[in-house]
């Protein structure tokens, strides 16, 4: 198995030569997983992400190397999805940024408090601030906002 171009794209062949699984297989792949479920063009070519690759690569590992059969590896499949949306569903929700009637003033105020927040967890989570300050340029917006807080 070949490692795919890095791309946003792929087509059938494409992916037929990376994962191992020849175009006739993959299409029927997805009438039978509703995972798989790459985009089409206008004129009904598919376009297979790196993800639609990650799906394919492990719904072929379920079927030819542990011995499941379609019906089951589609039930592992669908239950790993729901775990993923699990685990999306528990993540600390976005910083949430009132910026309707305010100036420009305020405005540049409320971001540069959100961006100290942002530092400040960032922070908790254990960044080593001296390889970021090594990776930092000097005079960037984050040297300065490091350096006010």
């Amino acid at each position: 198995m070949a490692d795919p171009p890095s791309k946003l794209y792929f087509t059938i062949s494409e992916v037929a030569e990376v994962t191992g699984v020849k175009p006739h297989v993959l299409r029927y792949w997805e009438s039978e997983f509703p995972t798989l479920r790459p985009r089409k063009t206008r004129s009904g070519s598919r376009r297979y992400r790196q993800r639609d690759i990650d799906e394919i690569l492990a719904i072929k590992k379920l079927l030819y190397e542990e011995g499941f059969r379609i019906s089951g590896a589609r039930k592992i499949r669908r239950e790993a999805q729901v775990a993923m949306a699990e685990v999306a569903a528990r993540a600390k929700p976005q910083l949430r940024i009132p910026m309707k009637e305010q100036d420009t003033a305020a405005q540049m105020a409320t971001i540069r408090g959100e961006l100290k927040q942002i530092l400040a967890l960032l922070r908790e989570l254990g960044r080593d601030e001296s390889a970021a300050a090594d990776q930092t340029p000097a005079g960037s917006p984050l040297k300065e906002a490091e350096a006010e807080a």
